[in-house]
């Protein structure tokens, strides 16, 4: 697995197979990876299971189509929307929906700095990416395969691309619906449903979005917290060393939320703070740093 895999990720796998399982981390992405087990095939003799470019692999990954429509038997269902890395959930799930509901569309989603399908698809071919973003790292993939190119370029209906704020923000939404914590990989296809939702004014329909992975390390929660929150807004700002000028800062920020706060004495006459509050909108937070000027305080950095 590349090097940028998760540490909880890497333990789940070593337990499955005890003393067994030799897990060897190698390079920056899949594709290094890829190129490292091919070596090893080739100079010890290994098979290579392929993770998505196999047709048993993809028909596996298929299944999930399966359970989609016995879930919804009965009911409508206007639209699927599956993770993207190398394509062979999309490719899977694709082939079968396609063969008992063609109604049903099914949707692609990718990470914006990791959309090798979309790329393809649009270029009538399959391509190498020059680069791609490591984020979310389940779905950091260089080069699709050529068989599940082949498969969506006939079945899929549309792809989406979502950026890693976007991401981030599905993270928040799964959490706060169900209490489980998606990896960004995983979270892929609710940031895409929610997007092409508001995109596309989609209203009075049922659509699936798929979850496919929840292996995000802890120490990676407070980025994706911080990114997830599109109303957060950051302040650096110096106030007078007097008594009710904390009472003053405070009641122009009131009643937004304030998410992080650094108090840092400077000397008798100021003081230094840094500020995080929850603003509505961009007006907003213009509003807020304007009474914040106003007011006299020095605001010597924002960021929203």
């Amino acid at each position: 697995m590349p090097l940028a895999t998760p540490k909880i990720k890497v333990d789940a796998v070593k337990s499955l197979g005890g003393n067994n399982v030799d897990v060897r981390l190698f390079g920056n992405n899949f594709d290094f990876a890829a190129e490292e087990a091919q070596r090893l095939v080739n100079d010890e003799n290994m098979a290579m299971i392929h993770p998505f470019d196999d047709r048993d692999v993809i028909s596996g990954q298929g299944t999930i189509g399966v359970e989609i429509i016995k879930a919804t038997a009965g009911r409508p269902l206007d639209a699927i929307f599956v993770c993207c890395g190398g394509g062979g959930m999309l490719a899977g799930i694709a082939a079968y929906v396609k063969s008992v509901r063609p109604d049903v569309r099914v949707i692609g989603v990718e990470a914006e700095d990791a959309a090798g399908m979309t790329s393809s698809l649009c270029e009538g071919e399959v391509v190498t990416l020059n680069h791609v973003g490591l984020f979310a790292d389940g779905a950091a993939v260089r080069k699709v395969g050529s068989e599940t190119f082949r498969v969506c370029s006939e079945l899929v209906d549309e792809m989406v691309t979502v950026t890693t704020d976007e991401i981030c923000q599905a993270i928040k939404t799964c959490f706060n619906e169900t209490r489980t914590t998606m990896e960004p990989a995983g979270a892929l296809g609710v940031a895409g449903v929610r997007k092409w939702l508001m995109e596309n004014e989609y209203k009075n329909k049922r659509v699936v979005a798929i979850t496919s992975g929840a292996n995000v390390d802890f120490d990676r929660l407070r980025f994706i917290s911080e990114r997830a929150d599109a109303s957060e807004a950051l302040i650096a700002i110096e106030i007078p060393e007097t008594p009710g000028s904390f009472h003053d800062l405070y009641k122009i920020i009131f009643p937004r939320n304030v998410t992080e706060f650094s108090y840092r004495y400077a000397h008798d006459k100021s003081a230094n703070i840094i500020l995080s509050f929850q603003a509505r909108d961009s007006e907003d937070y213009d509003s807020v740093i304007s009474n914040l000027e106003k007011k006299g305080f020095s605001v010597r950095f924002f960021f929203y």
